[in-house]
């Protein structure tokens, strides 16, 4: 019989943890490496804790949940129906600004123009005009207690809301693993899209005529409950 996976629920009070946390699991995760390509690799791995902290703050602003799984062991980020991190005031609160300088004009283009811009197109067919619905903003587990269960523990947690509110739940799966989880808990894969095709390699390497880094929009749908009397 599996073990029941202790869950925690914070806010604010969360942020440095979750942060810290997502510094260390999205070390070498292609998306953020190509949203911070202009950073060496030991830039990148010192200012990720600072990053995700200010990204996180954003959500915080507009009322995100922060969960943690088994004593810190994984841990995600789920913003509530309609909110959105895109938020310009949030992020100016945020320190959005000094992340700015940080990456430059050409991370701003990769972050908001190209990562954003090909996932709006993708909630548009995927969420067939619901403006209502959950976002998974991050989910990630320790390197050394993944395949445990953790993350599936979190995001049952989550779909349990979302079913209660019957909302359907949002999210973009940036490595293959990531993606064949989520499958199995019954998300349906809406789009693959590839982030800087010609530039980078699958894992944002530089390189010449790549194929460019491919993450996955996916989204889950509640289950229909019988009414009274069917």
């Amino acid at each position: 019989m599996a073990r029941s996976v202790p869950i925690t629920h914070g806010g604010q009070n969360l942020l440095n943890s979750v942060a810290a946390l997502n510094g260390r699991v999205f070390d070498t995760d292609p998306v953020i490496t190509y949203m911070l390509l202009d950073l060496s690799r030991e830039e990148r791995l010192a200012y990720l804790p600072t990053y995700w902290a200010t990204l996180i703050k954003s959500a915080l602003w507009n009322d995100a949940l922060i969960t943690e799984a088994d004593g810190w062991k994984a841990a995600s980020v789920l913003l509530p129906p309609g909110r959105y991190l895109d938020n310009a005031w949030s992020l100016l609160c945020a320190g959005f600004l000094d992340v700015l300088w940080r990456i430059g004009l050409p991370g701003l283009k990769r972050l908001w123009y190209e990562f954003s811009g090909m996932t709006d197109n993708a909630k548009r067919k995927g969420l067939h005009g619901q403006k209502r619905y959950y976002y998974v903003f991050s989910l990630g587990t320790e390197h050394e207690h993944r395949g445990k269960g953790l993350a599936k523990a979190i995001m049952r947690d989550h779909q349990r809301a979302a079913q209660a509110d019957n909302l359907p739940i949002w999210l973009e799966a940036t490595t293959p693993s990531s993606r064949g989880l989520y499958l199995s808990m019954g998300f349906e894969e809406v789009e693959e899209i590839v982030l800087g095709k010609g530039k980078v390699a699958a894992d944002a390497s530089l390189q010449p005529g790549g194929p460019g880094v491919p993450l996955w929009a996916m989204v889950w749908w509640p289950q229909s409950t019988p009414t009274s009397g069917s």
